[in-house]
């Protein structure tokens, strides 16, 4: 098993699809779509409505965060097919879909126009492409031909740059600042990295054969739930996750009472966490240490809330990818999503 890690060429042949590559390529994406042209004017608006599904959505979760940290218009990540009633002329509809024909994602564009809603999207081309241009509606069109979950920073930095375009926030400078240091973080769990001192490979190690629950500090929660999609669709794995300190008033009793259930706590925290949280992490850390729990700990480094967020995401991506590789599956195929929106098709 060390050696299949270790061995390069092995990977690389499991990875028929190259997913590998793409994990890489995050912060290259972030750097070419940060500077992505668009020219808009949304005027007052009192809230701000980010409508996706799976991987698409993941940037929108990002920017929930930032926003609640950085700016005063209230934001809302929403999944579903239709929006909530408060959605009206004065909100500011953000609609991301990388395929441009996501069922649900579709269903919310025209919710959102029949609203009155101020609209601007993220797509490579689809059905939402075709709707977005008849309605004169912005929109940043980004490279086609990838998985959704591996476009993540296509989709972010386009976001980023209509949010600064729009007078609503300015993460795009954060965001260019910290690329050298992303790019540098990748090459830390790069294949040719061994197994004795490759975090990425390590975790990896540590979650095969066990049911993963993936578990962030309040501030970093997109960590966590980034986390988890990727090990259900890179590793073809089940997964849980939860928020701090949310899990501590439910998740909790069933880990204390079943302390001998075949699954893995993670614990990802980060040093930008504020001193009340990193106290409940603490304690609740140890009552799974002591419990004999199964448990990974994690600390991630960075000057900003921001950048430890991505610096968690790009570690678990590589979890996810060495996950696939100790199962013998090529990351990439999604078979079952694939069956299901054929299905859906109909609808």
């Amino acid at each position: 098993m060390f050696v299949m890690l270790d061995d390069a060429e092995a990977l690389s042949m499991k990875d028929v699809s190259n997913m590998l590559e793409q994990i890489i390529a995050l912060p290259t994406q972030l750097e070419y779509s940060l500077s992505s042209p668009i020219d808009i004017d949304v005027g007052d608006i009192a809230n701000i409505c980010i409508c996706g599904l799976g991987g698409s959505a993941m940037s929108g979760e990002i920017l929930h965060i930032y926003m609640d940290e950085h700016s005063h218009i209230p934001s809302a990540v929403i999944r579903d097919t239709l929006l909530p009633q408060w959605v009206n002329e004065k909100t500011f509809v953000l609609v991301l879909s990388y395929s441009g024909n996501t069922h649900e994602t579709l269903k919310m564009y025209r919710d959102a126009r029949s609203k009155g809603a101020k609209i601007v999207g993220v797509t490579s081309g689809g059905e939402l492409k075709d709707m977005l241009t008849e309605d004169s509606n912005h929109f940043i069109e980004v490279p086609s031909g990838l998985q959704p979950r591996a476009a993540l920073g296509y989709i972010l930095g386009s976001c980023a740059a209509i949010l600064k375009n729009a007078g609503i926030c300015n993460l795009v400078s954060e965001l260019k600042e910290m690329i050298p240091d992303l790019k540098e973080e990748c090459q830390l769990y790069l294949p040719k990295v061994p197994l004795s001192s490759n975090p990425a490979k390590k975790i990896a190690d540590n979650l095969e054969n066990t049911l993963p629950a993936i578990y962030s500090t309040v501030g970093i929660a997109p960590v966590a739930q980034r986390w988890r999609t990727q090990i259900n669709e890179n590793s073809k794995m089940m997964a849980m996750c939860g928020v701090l300190p949310e899990l501590n008033h439910n998740q909790i009793v069933g880990w204390l009472s079943s302390p001998s259930a075949p699954a893995t706590a993670v614990f990802i925290r980060a040093v930008t966490d504020r001193e009340d949280i990193a106290k409940i992490a603490d304690v609740t850390t140890s009552l799974f240490l002591d419990s004999g729990i199964d448990t990974i700990i994690i600390e991630l480094e960075g000057k900003t809330q921001l950048e430890c967020t991505m610096r968690g995401i790009i570690l678990g991506d590589f979890v996810s990818y060495y996950l696939a590789s100790l199962r013998g599956i090529d990351p990439t195929p999604i078979e079952p999503i694939s069956r299901l929106k054929e299905r859906m098709s109909s609808i």
